[in-house]
């Protein structure tokens, strides 16, 4: 099925209006029916894009502009679900910030992205002052609070910061407002990389609703389902999969604001939820607390993973556990979220992310950029090429070039494909390390070890954990033996600036690193 044919099967009012249009449709078709349960507060999908009109008429009364960036500072809750589309409606760009990030991890973001309105939940404000910094394009400062009480204690600062308002607005004739899809911007997603500083992924509204159709159709998800929405909505598979695939086709999303595996089995037993969508340590986390009490989930239809590779023997368990299929998905941030699924209805095959989605195609390239053919033996870098393939990363062009080549993007996995088209994932060619589906670039630890008084270099590793994927540990060379560092010392500054899903569960000090001719560290052998 070609791309257009599938952009067919998205109602009009989504084409003409963007992501946007997604709430607006089924505000229209199911205004009444419930689409956001959020502890004891439950919201339809009327009152859902009522809130998302109004946040809408007032970034627009504070002078945000049609192409302007908005940072959402804010954790999974109905506020964010409403920024979000808010945003999107006026014709302005979404710039998801995790809620875990640190003040100089923010910053970055923030400079970089040129974000004019940052949009903050009360519980965060105090990190997001500590981030502003020289952030100079922006200019506007909107936070999430229960009543305007909670302004006034806020610290003095050089912009005007308002109160969000979510309180239901008049029908307008201008939300959301006529975008080009392919064109325009949706969001400005920031994913790190081997050179250290998070680069921004721009996907257009075209990137994220061109495989929508076959990709819910292939989840099977329709208006009766119930979707935990455990994952972070500022991830790109949390804001794709779950929180607008969930919208798109009427279903209802049943958030908590952070994942804690008790809660979310309670949640799901609770809310007779349908679907799961988690990553591996998620997964490895709630069958421990399986095996400690009894939760009735026969309301569960589907668990899906991706994030993160899930091993052959963990998909069993879950199976086994939960009593129903568990399907695979995989792909990038660059890449819209989903590029293969191992399918719900149909061959699931061990061990494989299943093949490509409609409108979509996967490649095997060796080192010299020529095409493999299937087969084990033939194990080369895996590519994406499609509809879903960002626009590019936000003025890096260099970084851009060297990651898309000829339409396809070179994700830096490494596997092969079997004669039925199904991917199998066997390494990694880029140094990345999956901590419980959090992306953890070394070259971002290590800069921060490197400004440690007393470090002389620094590597930092992925090596496996049970329950997390991967664990971060970072081997020193020191100065000298009397500098006054210990494993709690390193830790502790990591902490004060990087995330902590980012900060080294292991640090071990070293004579040396083990390096090449050229200088470069061989982390092979570390590992």
């Amino acid at each position: 099925m070609t791309n257009d044919a599938l952009l067919k099967l998205v109602p009009r009012v989504q084409r003409v209006t963007g992501v946007a249009g997604v709430l607006d449709f089924r505000a229209r078709s199911h205004g009444g029916k419930e689409a956001v349960v959020s502890g004891n507060e439950r919201i339809n999908f009327a009152q859902l894009a009522g809130r998302a009109r109004s946040i809408g008429n007032q970034l627009k009364h504070s002078n945000v502009k049609f192409g302007d960036r908005v940072a959402l500072f804010m954790p999974n809750g109905p506020d964010f679900i409403s920024a979000f589309f808010a945003v999107l409606g006026i014709g302005a760009i979404v710039v998801p910030v995790n809620p875990l990030l640190k003040p100089d991890e923010i910053k970055h973001i923030l400079e970089d992205s040129e974000a004019c309105a940052l949009v903050v939940h009360e519980t965060l404000v105090d990190t997001a002052l500590a981030s502003l910094g020289q952030a100079s394009a922006l200019n506007s400062l909107f936070v999430a609070a229960t009543s305007s009480d909670g302004l006034k204690q806020l610290p003095a600062t050089t912009m005007p910061v308002e109160q969000l308002c979510t309180s239901m607005a008049a029908e307008t004739t201008d939300w959301p407002v006529t975008v080009e899809p392919k064109s325009d911007l949706a969001v400005l997603v920031y994913t790190s990389g081997t050179t250290g500083k998070p680069k921004g992924a721009m996907l257009t509204h075209h990137n994220l609703l061109s495989v929508f159709p076959s990709r819910l159709d292939l989840f099977d998800i329709d208006e009766r389902d119930r979707c935990l929405a455990a994952l972070p909505l500022c991830h790109i598979y949390g804001m794709t999969v779950v929180m607008i695939g969930t919208v798109a086709r009427g279903g209802t999303l049943v958030l908590i604001p952070r994942f804690d595996a008790k809660t979310a089995l309670e949640t799901m037993q609770r809310e007779r939820v349908t679907i799961l969508p988690a990553v591996p340590a998620m997964y490895s986390m709630m069958l421990a607390e399986i095996a400690q009490g009894n939760y009735d989930l026969l309301s569960l239809r589907v668990c899906f993973s991706g994030g993160a590779p899930l091993s052959a023997e963990l998909l069993q368990r879950i199976e086994q556990s939960f009593g129903v299929p568990a399907v695979e998905g995989y792909a990038l941030t660059e890449t819209s979220c989903v590029a293969t699924i191992n399918p719900l209805h149909g061959v699931r095959k061990l061990a494989s992310v299943g093949p490509a989605v409609p409108g979509v195609e996967m490649g095997i390239f060796s080192a010299d950029g020529k095409q493999l053919p299937p087969g084990p033996d033939n194990v080369g870098e895996i590519a994406v090429s499609g509809p879903n393939l960002m626009t590019g990363y936000y003025k890096q062009p260099q970084a851009t070039a060297e990651v898309i080549k000829e339409g396809w993007f070179l994700t830096g996995d490494l596997g092969y494909r079997d004669e039925d088209g199904y991917i199998f994932i066997v390494g990694r060619k880029k140094e990345l390390i999956i901590r419980g589906g959090h992306n953890v670039y070394p070259r971002e630890v290590e800069d921060v070890i490197m400004s440690i008084p007393g470090v002389r270099e620094a590597a930092v590793i992925g090596v496996p954990d049970e329950f997390m994927g991967e664990r971060v540990k970072a081997l020193l060379v020191v100065m000298n033996a009397n500098c006054g560092l210990t494993e709690d010392t390193v830790r502790e500054y990591c902490t004060e600036h990087l995330a902590d899903f980012k900060v080294p569960r292991i640090v071990e000090f070293v004579d040396s690193l083990p390096r090449n001719s050229t200088g470069k560290v061989l982390k092979r052998l570390l590992k």
